[in-house]
């Protein structure tokens, strides 16, 4: 089994979304329903704060006890419509558990559960963001968690508040810098002339990505929540780029003191 299938029911397959179970896929659900040892995948362990290996956890039962009996079980709990439980452990630390639960009628597989939640593993992945984010960081988390519990237009209206303040904050910026600046102007114009009205001061991608609100917007008013839901990763990933160029231009001018200082600081050893 590939790594890529063996990630597949418990990193890709969302909270109570369905897949078919037929021969083409039949190689997703083969080895977790057959004999499940050999299944292990690679995520965001919480508990280490690291990435590390889950390998299927067989309760203290010998690999010969899987053999013979692992399938009959689950033929039994999938003829009662029964909940099948997955637990794997962390290979760092086995008190570190990830478990996920299925539900087969006839040829419909569902995940009923699962622990830790999708929004859990990906938020350590933001926790960078936190110094450009400030308060928004806690809507950039709640845009991320309701995601996951399939919440599309919602998650679309923190997107786009953080998208908001992004530009008010470089406003703000332009205002202080430019004596030539007219508010009047920026508060009349619609977000696609803001933006370009802040083009010195932005970063390229979001400049040249401008139309990025319309998404928003449309996700909010228009679109459905299976829409939204199916936008929101490359949505996140364009935000996520253009924080990722702020913390660049951030790290960059803090480099820039540094040496300055450090310049300064030596000519003025070197005088005395």
């Amino acid at each position: 089994m590939s790594h890529e299938l063996q990630h597949y029911l418990p990193l890709e397959l969302g909270l109570y979304q369905s897949i078919t179970r037929n021969k083409e896929n039949n190689s997703i659900f083969e080895p977790y329903l057959s004999n499940p040892i050999s299944t292990q995948f690679d995520c965001h362990c919480i508990e280490c704060k690291k990435e590390s290996t889950f390998k299927f956890y067989k309760e203290g039962k010998s690999t010969q006890y899987f053999m013979d009996y692992y399938s009959q079980i689950i033929i039994n709990k999938i003829n009662e419509k029964l909940p099948i439980n997955f637990l794997f452990k962390c290979q760092r630390d086995e008190s570190h558990v990830f478990y996920f639960t299925l539900l087969i009628d006839e040829d419909k597989v569902i995940k009923i559960g699962q622990y830790p939640s999708f929004a859990d593993l990906q938020l350590h992945k933001i926790n960078k963001y936190r110094t450009v984010l400030k308060n928004d960081y806690r809507d950039f988390s709640k845009a991320i968690r309701l995601n996951s519990q399939e919440i599309g237009a919602g998650s679309f209206v923190y997107l786009r508040r953080i998208f908001e303040n992004l530009i008010e904050e470089t406003r703000q910026i332009a205002s202080g810098q430019n004596s030539n600046w007219d508010n009047s102007i920026f508060e009349g114009s619609k977000m696609d002339n803001k933006i370009k009205l802040l083009k010195d001061y932005l970063p390229d991608i979001l400049v040249e990505n401008r139309r990025l609100y319309a998404i928003l917007s449309k996700g909010i008013h228009e679109l459905t929540e299976q829409e939204c839901l199916d936008l929101f990763p490359n949505v996140q990933l364009a935000i996520e780029l253009i924080l990722d160029e702020k913390i660049h231009q951030k790290e960059k001018q803090m480099k820039i003191s540094s040496v300055k200082s450090f310049v300064s600081a030596t000519i003025e050893k070197f005088k005395s």
